[in-house]
């Protein structure tokens, strides 16, 4: 483990019990970056918050603590209970579904609206199907996902 692996853990832990929580972050290094990982636990929906908005803001704060306390610093990713990986999961069972409905009935239709992260995840999924091309719409917290039928 790196040094800044180490301070990423130390100050995801101390965020957290800021909160009045006890967890432990089980750290791992890849080529996206530095993982943080905090197993499940019954304080695990309040650290997630509502569609993972809390989740998001822990993440945010260590990235940005990280930067600040080195100049070249990989992204820190920051998961609780396995939320991300289902919810990645779940969004592209759910893009494919709807690429073919859009592709049978040669209507577009409109995801609910997303975040960056998830968009991207919508996207990629979504690239490879010929059949079907993705657009985003909106603004700030309206943007979303439109699935069209590819131009052919």
């Amino acid at each position: 483990m790196s040094v800044v692996s180490d301070s990423a853990k130390q100050h995801l832990e101390d965020l957290i019990a800021f909160f009045g929580i006890n967890a432990v972050a089980a750290v791992s290094d890849n080529e996206d970056g530095i993982e943080l990982d905090i197993e499940s636990s019954p304080s695990s929906p309040r650290l997630i918050g509502h569609h993972g908005e809390t989740l998001r803001a822990l993440e945010y704060l260590v990235n940005q603590m990280i930067r600040h306390e080195f100049s070249e610093s990989p992204r820190i990713n920051v998961d609780v209970a396995g939320y991300k990986l289902a919810r990645r999961h779940a969004l592209e069972e759910q893009a494919r579904e709807i690429a073919a409905r859009v592709t049978e009935s040669k209507e577009e239709e409109a995801l609910p609206p997303m975040n960056p992260a998830e968009r991207r995840i919508v996207h990629m999924v979504l690239r490879d199907i010929e059949t079907v091309q993705t657009e985003s719409r909106g603004e700030d917290r309206a943007r979303h996902i439109v699935v069209l039928p590819a131009e052919q």
